[in-house]
């Protein structure tokens, strides 16, 4: 398989690019709807494992917790990385993470597999629109990550109430079985179809500088910060609210 660098002559938008895109696109698809599978499931899962509704809904702080604190440390380590050796160690994680939750006999095993999956979740983020850039020309560098992002849209229109409704019918292990069995097959597209996407000496030359003076930087990042706790509080106990 060829590999592309920074340095790397541009290529026309192809066939090719459009099925990598694809499954960047579902890779974002798969790890959203593995991220709120609980939202949905939350009945299920709760009367499956004889707990408390409210310490199902816990799954998904606990989630955010372990991916705020592991998203900074995990891009520094990677940094140095070939961007397809990043995307698929998140995806693998997800996968594991997907099987010790299909199989979790008790609610704490369960809440290690998110864990795991919650390792990886930031880090699979930051590389995803940056290697989507990389696989096109910079002219056409917002329709690919528009493209990418597309996948998450479709997680919460349809892989959420597809996955919540598997669980009220089927039972909540078959649903994440579901995920389970995607996330491996999107795993493997993505290690034969995408290039191995070696930084470049110039790319190289800027990992690790610091951007924590930045004034507006740290001004969104807390804004945003903001806007996605309110999102997530928003949603956990939807489906016991209605």
């Amino acid at each position: 398989m060829t590999v592309e660098t920074g340095n790397a002559r541009l290529r026309p938008w192809t066939p090719q690019t459009t099925a990598r895109l694809a499954i960047l696109s579902a890779a974002a698809f798969i790890y959203a709807t593995a991220e709120i599978l609980p939202v949905g499931a939350l009945p299920a899962i709760s009367a499956g494992l004889g707990v408390s509704e409210a310490l199902v809904g816990t799954l998904l702080a606990w989630y955010a917790v372990v991916a705020a604190a592991t998203t900074l440390p995990l891009v520094r380590w990677t940094a140095f990385w070939p961007r397809r050796r990043v995307l698929l160690l998140t995806l693998v994680c997800l996968t594991a993470s997907q099987v010790i939750s299909a199989l979790a006999p008790n609610f704490a095993v369960l809440a290690g597999g998110r864990a795991l999956c919650a390792v990886t979740h930031g880090l699979m983020w930051s590389v995803l629109a940056p290697i989507a850039t990389r696989l096109v020309p910079p002219s056409h560098s917002g329709r690919a990550t528009t493209a990418i992002y597309v996948g998450t849209s479709l997680a919460l229109v349809v892989g959420i109430p597809l996955t919540s409704a598997m669980s009220l019918l089927w039972g909540w292990r078959l649903a994440v079985v579901v995920i389970t069995v995607a996330a491996a097959a999107i795993t493997l597209a993505a290690r034969l179809a995408l290039p191995a996407l070696v930084l470049s000496t110039d790319q190289l030359a800027l990992v690790g500088n610091h951007h924590h003076r930045n004034g507006r930087l740290v001004a969104v990042s807390t804004l945003m910060l903001i806007a996605v706790t309110g999102h997530f509080i928003s949603y956990t106990f939807i489906a016991v609210i209605i």
